[in-house]
């Protein structure tokens, strides 16, 4: 089932991230992006009017929760639009061009057996956007910790981590709930790898005791859209 996927955002370059990274991650087989609109909503008690870009992709339905995941991550409205709709009419060849496209989305790998914590250095860490949206209820413990001989990209509304012969990247470990690791294992996974990350095993120093922890990581893939180099190595001290 074909299916088109509509968001907004109140830029350009923004909408074209949004497209890009869609298209490049075969969430999507096509984004168009069209605008400027205008928009009239009501949003924390006031009606607000806002110039905003609209971005409609073409998908399939198997893909839509992938994209769905992708939107939630990369967009930097704390609600954005996410309206899907089925085709009910679609040119045979188109439809076969849209299923190849979308087929070749890189394939996510089943939970391992070692609970290893999660390391977070952008949108995940706690203070961040997308921490409690996806995050929330479901970890145990938090600590300081930075990760060695890896440099921080800016990237299309989130960071990506490079290993590097010198520098570090400050971040969180995060612990799942008792119970709770194999829903978040498989989350992230879904959250992350189709955007240009891998997930990988390296040691972690802890802050608050200098231990080296064994955590998940999520690199940058080596086709990910590499932004400037964040010098602090900190997400939360970038500048804007």
């Amino acid at each position: 089932m074909i299916v088109t996927v509509r968001t907004t955002t109140d830029a350009r370059a923004k909408a074209d991230a949004l497209a890009r990274g869609a298209v490049e991650a075969r969430l999507v087989a096509c984004a168009q992006i069209s605008g400027p609109v205008t928009s009239v909503y009501h949003w924390q008690g006031a009606i607000e009017t806002t110039e905003e870009w609209e971005v409609v992709f073409k998908t399939t339905e198997a893909r839509y929760p992938a994209l769905e995941m992708y939107v939630l991550s990369a967009h930097d409205y704390a609600t954005p639009e996410i309206l899907a709709t089925r085709v009910t009419r679609v040119g045979e060849e188109y439809a076969r061009w849209v299923e190849r496209e979308t087929a070749a989305a890189r394939p996510i790998e089943p939970p391992a057996q070692d609970e290893r914590p999660f390391f977070v250095y952008g949108t995940l860490r706690p203070g961040a956007y997308n921490h409690d949206r996806f995050l929330a209820g479901r970890i145990g413990t938090e600590a300081d910790a930075v990760l060695h001989g890896a440099v921080l990209h800016d990237g299309p509304g989130y960071p990506y981590v490079v290993p590097a012969a010198e520098g570090r990247v400050v971040g969180t470990l995060l612990t799942p709930s008792p119970g709770d690791y194999g829903d978040l294992f498989g989350l992230l996974d879904r959250l992350e790898l189709p955007v240009g990350y891998e997930r990988v095993a390296m040691d972690v120093e802890r802050v608050r005791d200098g231990a080296r922890v064994s955590a998940w990581v999520f690199l940058a893939a080596p086709d990910a859209p590499l932004g400037q180099v964040i010098e602090s190595g900190d997400w939360f001290k970038k500048e804007r």
